[in-house]
């Protein structure tokens, strides 16, 4: 889509929330007989690092509460980009990485993602730490727009803060259990309470176990490909050690096994026949172990409150797979030496050690600020073994490719130490207008070398950045509030596996985000329209391509990325019964310059799609004082989008999935029956370029119709 779309598409959303936004008070002005009675619910957010009400924030943010995320069955990170106005995100060949993509800016598969994933204040180091299930959850903000200013250098996109639920003093839990197609169970329960009588420790305990055989068939195998087994527990423990100070301990373990990597075969004819089954003679299978640590003092002053955060970060990951995804056997071109089909082993592991300190002022001043300090060190060491596969017709697992067997292995220790400082400050000039300014700098410093040949192939640089963000906000009215503003983002370079003749170095990618908004709340506030314009330069936008040659992901940096977009989202309590809400992004991004591959200017980015439109009902009926019929429904609409720097103009269809729940609720029990993705909607969540003689394009399909039951005890 093009600009003259976008600016017609612009138009149309101003037209509209106009019209709303006039029509809205005379029919509040109605007779007290006709007003509805129950509000739309007001969500408090810490985005901005203190307490506030999401509609006086002048930020892009998506807020979801504890009722929220039970209501719509929100589980992962994905259901919360399903909801979200210009963010996504696909399933990548394996399950501990996700490929993300928030206002045009996209998650190379080399490198980091565009946004800052925060849990209870501490920063994921790592997309490994991102796709793990949301359980226990109070709260879940998505900042949308460069933010680097309050949360680094991976915030270039935005933002996404998740607070789980506190241990309290009453003793209270819940036990949560579905079952579903595909032979697919999930359980969970949390419980939390005081540890003495004194109610100065208290404690909260949980986890969950899930399973499925998979519903996505490997027709050569006469098995299913998507099949997982997880577990997870977690905890807090929290001490109100002395009147002003507390201490918060919490830990988390997660362990899975997983088929992954069912990719299918395809041409660019064929690429939207989902007739064609994934056929691999491996039998694919992802384990990957979880750890997570963290300590967080707090003390109170009369100045403010000071926070000490302390984390350790830990994923191991093996995996092994049918690299040629096919059920043929190895054959070798003898010119070229090329290879193919063959196996692939995968052995990533992650550690990383992170401090942060805050102080952050009193809200109840007119001047309100906050300072920080940051400090992380990340390892990251990866091995990847090619195996042949001179059997090919067979079906094999991992014990049947002995160490004789690699013919080429690929190897990288990469390691990143990073700093920053950041200030904040906030100032009312009146009791309509805030200023609000911060400014951050971050410094990495990465080294990477294969460790088989480290003086060949050692290499080190350090990435550094100044990031600004200035807002100007104006509350017309306690129920209208404008805002612009400016924000710098900042990723980090780094370095491409070590091979011969790849671009050993990817430079540091640099973005300038403009945004001018609007938040209302109308209908005695029954109906809240929220709109936002934006546009983002992007420049050394990073991308990633696969080498066919050398078998590696090399990232690569695009000169000058434009992208320009809309954003709607309204929520409205039609009756005390009936909640709707509508979300609506439109995106138009162009490589405008691309030095290195001047063929794709003029195009769009990769994995960016026109337009991601979301609309959910929420409604109740009451059976007696005690039971209640709910039903629920969304439908997500998303548009075309590409997969491959090499095809650009191989593109998915606009897709719409829908999600639906019937059930039963009293103040203790939830029985319902859901069904995700009900009209069973095939699109493609990856697709590329495999390599000539092999495959011509390699797809990786969605996840077909799911549905089951599910019982929810809350005491």
């Amino acid at each position: 889509m093009r600009k003259d779309n976008t600016q017609y598409f612009v138009k149309s959303i101003l037209a509209c929330s106009l019209s709303l936004a006039l029509f809205s008070p005379a029919y509040a002005q109605e007779s007290d007989e006709n007003k509805l009675e129950e509000d739309i619910e007001t969500i408090v957010v810490s985005a901005r690092g203190r307490s506030e009400s999401i509609q006086s924030v002048p930020d892009s943010v998506t807020a979801f509460s504890a009722d929220m995320i039970e209501s719509s069955r929100i589980t992962s990170f994905r259901d919360v980009a399903d909801m979200t106005p210009n963010l996504s995100q696909l399933d990548n060949f394996r399950p501990g990485i996700a490929r993300i993509t928030i206002r045009g800016l996209i998650t190379p598969q080399v490198g980091d993602p565009p946004i800052a994933f925060v849990v209870d204040g501490v920063t994921a180091p790592d997309l490994e730490f991102i796709n793990q299930d949301l359980v226990d959850i109070e709260r879940i903000e998505v900042m949308r727009g460069a933010q680097g200013a309050l949360y680094g250098r991976g915030a270039v996109g935005g933002a996404v803060i998740v607070t789980t639920k506190q241990p309290i003093e009453d003793f209270e839990g819940s036990v949560k259990g579905s079952y579903g197609n595909g032979n697919s169970y999930n359980l969970s329960g949390v419980v939390s309470g005081s540890l003495n009588e004194a109610d100065t420790a208290y404690f909260r305990v949980g986890g969950y176990t899930k399973s499925t055989d998979g519903l996505i068939d490997n027709e050569f195998l006469n098995d299913e490909a998507d099949n997982l087994e997880e577990e997870s527990v977690f905890a807090q423990l929290q001490f109100e050690m002395f009147d002003d100070t507390s201490l918060n301990l919490r830990g988390r373990f997660t362990t899975s096994t997983a088929g992954f990597a069912y990719y299918q075969g395809v041409t660019e004819e064929s690429k939207d026949n989902y007739n064609i089954d994934t056929s691999q003679n491996v039998i694919n299978n992802d384990e990957r172990d979880v750890y997570e640590l963290s300590a967080k003092l707090t003390q109170e002053y009369d100045l403010g409150t000071f926070d000490f955060i302390t984390a350790y970060s830990s994923s191991e990951n093996e995996h092994f797979y049918d690299g040629d995804y096919s059920a043929d056997p190895t054959f070798i071109d003898e010119p070229d030496f090329f290879r193919a089909p063959f196996a692939t082993e995968g052995l990533f592991d992650i550690e990383s050690f992170t401090i942060e300190t805050r102080f952050t002022s009193q809200s109840d001043q007119a001047l309100r600020w906050a300072v920080s300090a940051f400090y992380q060190d990340r390892d990251k060491d990866n091995e990847i073994n090619f195996y042949d596969d001179f059997f090919g017709d067979i079906p094999l697992t991992r014990a049947d490719f002995p160490a004789d067997n690699i013919y080429l292995t690929i190897a990288d220790k990469n390691s990143s130490k990073a700093w920053a400082v950041a200030a904040q400050v906030n100032y009312d000039f009146s009791d309509n207008l805030e200023l609000t300014a911060a400014l951050r700098y971050d410094e990495d410093e990465r080294e990477s070398y294969d460790p088989s040949f480290k003086d060949e192939t050692y290499a080190t640089d350090t990435y550094s950045q100044l990031q600004p963000k200035l807002t100007v906000a104006y509350q017309v009215n306690k129920d209208f509030l404008v805002y612009t503003g400016y924000s710098k983002g900042f990723r980090s370079g780094g370095f491409n596996e070590p091979a011969p003749g790849i671009n050993r170095t990817f430079d540091q990618e640099v973005s300038d985000s403009y945004e001018a908004g609007f938040k209302s709340t109308l209908l005695d506030n029954k109906l809240t329209i929220n709109t936002a314009l934006f546009a983002i330069d992007q420049s050394d936008a990073q991308i990633t391509q696969f080498n066919v040659d050398t078998f590696t992901l090399e990232n690569l940096a695009i000169d000058d990325v434009e992208i320009r977009g809309v954003e709607l989202e309204v929520a409205y309590a039609a009756t005390e019964n009936l909640d709707i809400r509508l979300s609506a992004g439109l995106i138009d991004s162009e490589i405008v310059a691309f030095e290195e591959r001047p063929e794709l200017e003029g195009k769009s980015q990769i994995y960016v799609s026109d337009y991601n439109y979301a609309l959910s009902v929420n409604h109740y009926f009451d059976l007696n004082s005690d039971w209640s019929i709910i039903s629920r429904a969304s439908v997500q609409i998303t548009g075309p989008q590409s997969f491959d720097i090499e095809i650009p103009d191989v593109e998915s269809e606009s897709g719409t999935f829908v999600n639906a729940g019937l059930g039963l609720k009293s103040e203790n029990f939830t029985v319902q029956m859901y069904a995700d993705n009900l009209t069973d909607e095939r699109s493609i969540e990856d697709i590329f370029l495999y390599a000539d003689g092999v495959t011509e394009l390699a797809r990786q399909p969605n996840k077909p119709r799911s549905y089951g039951v599910e019982v929810i005890y809350n005491f």
